[in-house]
């Protein structure tokens, strides 16, 4: 390619492969995108990334340069050191967990952790609430609670009964967003409702295991009427953040520093320490013995530095 060919701008919605697929800048249809392959030079790229690009032929092109990002989510590799990019230049995180299979609350303070690492915002959505009854639901809204404050927004949905989708929608609006959260939580019929022209696999539960299928592929980033964007992963069932040091952890766990500087000692962990407030304040539940209980887990875990199993 010579220097007369016009260099684009873009945006990467998708892979195939080794292939991305770019929707020019100028395009604001996902039906108008590019194939490209990019330059060895070039990190590894993610879903949401600003690119320059050239042509090379027909919906084909080459990506030359990566812009500057606003941040990168990423998860870590248990069988390297590097980290795996799931998605970049996102306004929030859109945490999505169900009454079936079940809620994993140690995963949704993991991805909280890793959120706050990053500063990111996120947002925590209970959905399948058709499948509790209204004394079920009653109880998990008492025992979540502490969640309102944790986050921009705790909101309850069905893609069945179409509750709480409305919410969520004001929430995503003009908003770049990434949901995250373990197969089955259903974020592939969360968006099927969002998005009801675009063809989205939708799976059920595994019969035999109770787990959720991977409906999604591939991570793909859709466009919303409202303005915003809405980047779809694959399931994560274990969110790691065995990469992050013990002061990130902690920090992570942000309901703690109302407490932290009234502990007896100055570089108090919050394990078993005499004279810790933090400790103190679970005793009086001021704060979740849950929440405090998954923060001493994550420590543990990471002074033996390795993943969950």
């Amino acid at each position: 390619m010579d220097q007369s060919t016009p260099r684009r701008t873009g945006q990467i919605i998708s892979r195939k492969g080794n292939r991305l697929i770019v929707r020019p800048a100028e395009e604001s249809s996902s039906d108008s995108v590019i194939t490209c392959s990019q330059r060895k030079k070039l990190p590894v790229l993610a879903v949401g990334d600003w690119i320059t690009w050239e042509p090379t032929g027909e919906g084909e092109g080459v990506i030359v340069a990566l812009d500057v990002r606003k941040c990168i989510l990423s998860r870590p590799d248990p069988f390297n050191q590097r980290k795996k990019p799931i998605a970049s230049n996102i306004d929030q995180i859109v945490i999505v967990t169900a009454t079936q299979p079940g809620i994993d609350l140690l995963q949704v303070d993991r991805i909280l952790v890793a959120a706050e690492a990053i500063s990111i915002p996120t947002l925590l959505v209970i959905n399948k609430t058709d499948l509790l009854s209204t004394e079920e639901q009653q109880i998990l809204q008492q025992q979540l609670a502490n969640y309102q404050t944790l986050t921009r927004a705790l909101l309850w949905s069905s893609t069945v009964s179409d509750s709480g989708l409305d919410e969520l929608r004001l929430q995503l609006s003009s908003q770049c967003s990434v949901l995250v959260g373990p197969s089955g939580a259903g974020k592939s019929s969360i968006i099927q409702q969002l998005l009801p022209d675009q063809d989205i696999a939708v799976g059920a539960l595994s019969e035999s295991s109770g787990h959720g299928r991977h409906t999604t592929s591939a991570t793909t980033l859709y466009t919303l009427e409202s303005g915003g964007t809405l980047i779809d992963s694959p399931g994560i069932r274990e969110f790691g953040v065995w990469d992050l040091d013990e002061t990130t952890l902690r920090n992570g766990f942000t309901e703690f520093y109302h407490y932290a500087d009234a502990c007896r000692f100055s570089n108090c962990r919050h394990m078993s320490e005499p004279g810790c407030a933090v400790s103190a304040a679970v005793e009086t539940g001021e704060i979740t013995q849950s929440r405090y209980e998954n923060y001493q887990l994550l420590i543990e875990r990471s002074e033996e530095n390795r993943p969950w199993q």
